[in-house]
């Protein structure tokens, strides 16, 4: 029904990911590189969501806006119709991004020197939120067996208890992985919070791409009294490629955590909406639902084009992810360091994201983004598998 394989020319937008500064600049890369760094996805944006945005441009009027009560509809009904969790308007409240917001959560909850813990390896930014407001950052390791990451609860309990822990970032689904945690793990993660008094923050951003045959629960869906002891923070960003509009929110409904978080908000003068951001976002929930559950279709077939393309390379291990359009691969057999990791992507004129980024638990892993139309991933792999080639050569 939607011409994925279509390739668009993000260059003329400005995409940071395919700038041609950038690509020079950071990676060292001419300008037919094929970026697979940034966690966006290459496909034309949802048509619904260009017409709204068309229809709001053609007013003329850009100055500063509101959040009418149509977001909020869109916003209930989704996560209501979707993935059956309740929401009332007042726990609503939109952001400028999630990676902000999760800087006035640790600024709004905690005090300097006092303890956060994540989960390992993880998004960068959820250790910057904790480092630059110099909080103490407190790791969890996730446990590798199988080829599956898990959750090793008794060392997060271990960690609440010895070093004081005030706030709990938490990735569901996780980034980088893929990996949708159980009802049973969510429950198990929210009652330690709850015994331990810390307050979790749940990142679901990744929850819009969840392939067939996978379950994915909310939070709040695992565990009854959780929803009193946490912020959750959502974002239409990744399913349906709105990252630049700024059209992250965060669901608070116990009122003093809200209002303390509120507080915050208007000491970072987080006031007025994108202009753009409510009609990209009502289109999005209210209109798009058909666009998304096909590009998550085509996005796992490009993830099973990833398992066969590794498979035959034995030196290498695909961890089979559950949700996103992000490959993590294990690579540690391939090179000595990430230094020849980042040499031999150069080489292939392909960007990526290594695994040291993930704060730790990463090395000798590689993030791959592969939500890119077909021919763009195969002409990657492609020219993986030359320079692969060209390596074995010469060992």
């Amino acid at each position: 029904m939607y011409n994925l394989d279509k390739i668009i020319d993000r260059k003329q937008g400005n995409a940071r990911k395919w700038s041609n500064q950038v690509l020079k600049e950071k990676f060292g890369l001419d300008e037919d590189a094929i970026p697979m760094d940034l966690a966006d996805i290459d496909f034309e944006v949802a048509p619904a969501i260009q017409a709204a945005l068309m229809k709001r441009a053609s007013i003329g009027d850009y100055s500063y806006s509101y959040v009418p009560d149509e977001f909020y509809d869109a916003v209930i009904d989704w996560n209501q119709r979707r993935y059956d969790t309740y929401i009332e308007k007042e726990w609503i409240k939109l952001t400028f991004g999630t990676v902000s917001t999760l800087h006035y959560i640790v600024q709004a909850f905690t005090k300097k020197g006092e303890g956060v813990l994540i989960n390992t390896p993880a998004y960068d930014p959820f250790a910057e939120a904790v480092v630059n407001n110099e909080r103490e950052l407190f790791c969890s390791s996730l446990i590798n067996r199988g080829n599956r990451y898990y959750l090793d609860f008794d060392d997060m309990e271990r960690q609440m208890s010895e070093n004081d822990i005030k706030l709990f970032i938490f990735c569901s689904p996780q980034n980088p992985s893929g990996r949708i945690w159980t009802k049973e793990e969510l429950f198990q993660l929210a009652d330690l919070c709850i015994r331990h008094n810390v307050l979790l923050v749940c990142d679901e951003i990744h929850r819009d791409i969840v392939y067939k045959g996978q379950k994915f629960t909310s939070i709040w869906n695992a565990h009854p009294e959780i929803p009193q002891h946490s912020v959750l923070c959502l974002s239409p960003n990744k399913g349906f490629n709105l990252g630049g509009l700024k059209t992250s929110y965060v669901v608070v409904p116990n009122p003093m955590i809200r209002e303390t978080l509120l507080e915050q908000l208007k000491r970072n003068s987080i006031t007025s909406p994108h202009v753009f951001a409510v009609p990209a976002i009502v289109a999005a929930y209210n209109e798009s639902e058909a666009w998304l559950d096909e590009m998550i279709d085509y996005v796992e077939e490009n993830m099973q084009l990833i398992y066969d393309f590794f498979e035959e390379i034995p030196e290498s291990k695909v961890m089979p992810a559950e949700s996103s359009f992000l490959a993590w691969i294990d690579v540690r057999e391939w090179f000595k360091n990430e230094a020849e990791m980042t040499e031999f992507f150069h080489r292939a004129n392909l960007t990526m994201v290594v695994g040291s980024y993930f704060v730790q638990d990463g090395e000798g892993f590689v993030r791959l983004s592969i939500g890119m139309p077909r021919d763009l991933l195969l002409e990657a792999l492609n020219r993986i598998k030359r320079e692969y080639m060209n390596m074995m050569e010469y060992v």
